[in-house]
């Protein structure tokens, strides 16, 4: 496998120079970390149409991380307009919803941003373990860079900060 399926929360235009793809875990706090220059470094090559960053959220079957793939149930891949902000928000307060019972969780996710369990997202998970399994992202956050439409490669953030200066 050489390509990866559009599933996933994208951010940014199709035509972007650079793709990102994350395999991510909403309750990883590593993947929280690697979020957090969201704003200072990803937004604004996105903004500036240079990079498109593909979020997908992986299914992890690691104590640490099953309130992560609770959460990915409730991700709707069909209003990424509303549930990308929704997303980042999540990493932000992971260690507040991860204290939260499996049932007062779905409750917060219901209150706090009207999310409800999405029946696709089960079809949509076994996608991303595929792909997961054949890029070889046994852990989480594993980032995947494409250089204009080429085959997806495995990069640390250092490599990724270098990426995004030089096609700036």
């Amino acid at each position: 496998m050489t390509k990866l399926s559009e599933t996933g929360f994208q951010f940014g235009v199709q035509d972007a120079p650079l793709t990102l793809t994350v395999f991510t875990n909403l309750a990883c706090p590593h993947c929280a970390a690697f979020f957090n220059n969201y704003e200072t470094e990803l937004l604004p090559a996105i903004e500036n149409r240079q990079l498109r960053l593909v979020l997908k959220p992986f299914d992890k079957p690691k104590i640490g991380l099953l309130k992560g793939n609770l959460v990915h149930l409730f991700l709707d891949y069909e209003d990424q307009a509303r549930v990308n902000p929704i997303i980042l928000q999540l990493f932000k307060d992971q260690a507040e919803w991860k204290a939260l019972t499996d049932s007062e969780l779905q409750t917060y996710l219901n209150e706090n941003y009207n999310l409800e369990v999405q029946p696709g997202n089960t079809e949509r998970s076994l996608t991303i373990t595929q792909e997961a399994v054949a890029f070889d992202a046994t852990s989480v956050p594993t980032a995947l860079l494409s250089k204009h439409g080429g085959t997806p490669v495995k990069i640390e953030q250092a490599e990724l900060t270098q990426e995004l200066q030089a096609v700036s």
